[in-house]
């Protein structure tokens, strides 16, 4: 049997997939819940490379894919083909090319330092000899660069969307750490990316977690706040219902005592329903204790709602830069796309209240 390996090297974390090439088949999967490299966003990822050298952030990064393979309950020396995606900072420190022509911008700013701009195009390379503990000569299938920062995962995005056939104008937002997003107008498509960070994905929130049984990932509105808790099938179920206004559960649900943290989904709600509630006032919770309690000892603070804010900030910004360069107003826009895992699975009117999304 020959196997082969899709992989995503993301800013928050590396997600790989075994595959079965006979018949398409995913066999097993395999998620990392952080960047072996210190920080938050990709500004970190390029000073941290840069001041201590590409060979160094490459090693990091390989060792760290080389473990999440490992994991793939596959044979690596049946492997012939992997797959991978990122954007082109991650792809860079994968294949060990310098990232100081993305840190700079600007030709001037290029001739100051002496950067030489490094070659991104697609091809097909040996995957082990970037560092892969798969067999010599498995292809690996590297994917083109756009330009700076937006890369092969935002060229998915727009492709499998379906965004490029749209003729209406349409905005597409990859809701991760990195935030690419892409603006169709006409004929013209208009690429930018925000360093997010990490909240939409559950991380830098106190009780944050990815995605997977036991977390918080929705707050529903029945009269009061329902928690949605994933179960080990995730699938969303009945948690606690709270009053936050009174801050009191109301309600024990079937999945009381079963939540363990919340995801960036849930995040997102929780911001939502602190609004609505009226418990966010000059950037501070104003319950009794400063925290917003959820059920079995989950709870957001004021840091993690400022962190939410960091991340809303930065794609809003985003967004609004695209719309002014494009030459439109908003409410000239007529689709809007969510991509990423938090962007499928949000709420999207939650999303649109919390100013997620542009006001259509």
């Amino acid at each position: 049997m020959a196997y082969g390996i899709s992989l995503d090297i993301g800013t928050s974390g590396t997600r790989a997939h075994s595959v079965d090439l006979s018949d398409g088949r995913i066999i097993a999967t395999a998620v990392t819940t952080c960047h072996p490299m210190p920080g938050a966003n990709i500004m970190d990822h390029l000073t941290f490379c840069i001041k201590n050298g590409t060979d160094l952030a490459h090693n990091i990064l390989m060792d760290t894919v080389n473990k999440v393979i490992s994991q793939l309950e596959i044979d690596l020396k049946k492997v012939e083909r992997v797959a991978i995606c990122g954007n082109p900072i991650q792809l860079s420190l994968f294949q060990g090319i310098p990232v100081d022509d993305l840190a700079f911008a600007g030709e001037n700013a290029h001739k100051a330092h002496n950067i030489q701009k490094q070659k991104r195009d697609a091809g097909v390379f040996d995957a082990s000899a970037v560092g892969m503990n798969v067999p010599d000569g498995t292809e690996l299938y590297v994917p083109p660069a756009i330009r700076h920062e937006i890369g092969a995962d935002a060229l998915a995005m727009m492709y499998k969307s379906g965004f490029l056939e749209q003729k209406e104008n349409c905005l597409v937002t990859d809701y991760g750490t990195n935030a690419e997003m892409a603006l169709k107008v006409g004929d013209e498509i208009y690429t930018g990316s925000a360093a997010a960070g990490p909240a939409m994905e559950g991380q830098s929130i106190r009780c944050g977690m990815l995605a997977s049984p036991g977390a918080i990932s929705d707050l529903e509105y029945e009269f009061r706040w329902r928690c949605k808790i994933l179960d080990d099938q995730m699938m969303a179920g009945d948690g606690d219902q709270f009053d936050f206004g009174l801050e009191m559960c109301t309600d024990e649900g079937p999945m009381h005592g079963m939540a363990k943290g919340i995801t960036g989904t849930g995040v997102v709600a929780a911001v939502a329903a602190a609004m609505d509630s009226r418990l966010w006032r000059k950037g501070k919770l104003t319950t009794s204790d400063g925290k917003m309690r959820m059920q079995d000892d989950v709870y957001i603070d004021s840091h993690d709602i400022s962190e939410a804010c960091k991340a809303i900030g930065a794609m809003r910004a985003g967004h609004f830069t695209l719309i002014e360069h494009a030459g439109i107003k908003c409410e000239d826009l007529d689709i809007m796309y969510m991509a990423g895992a938090s962007g499928t699975y949000v709420d999207a009117v939650k999303a649109r209240e919390v100013g997620l999304l542009p006001p259509l």
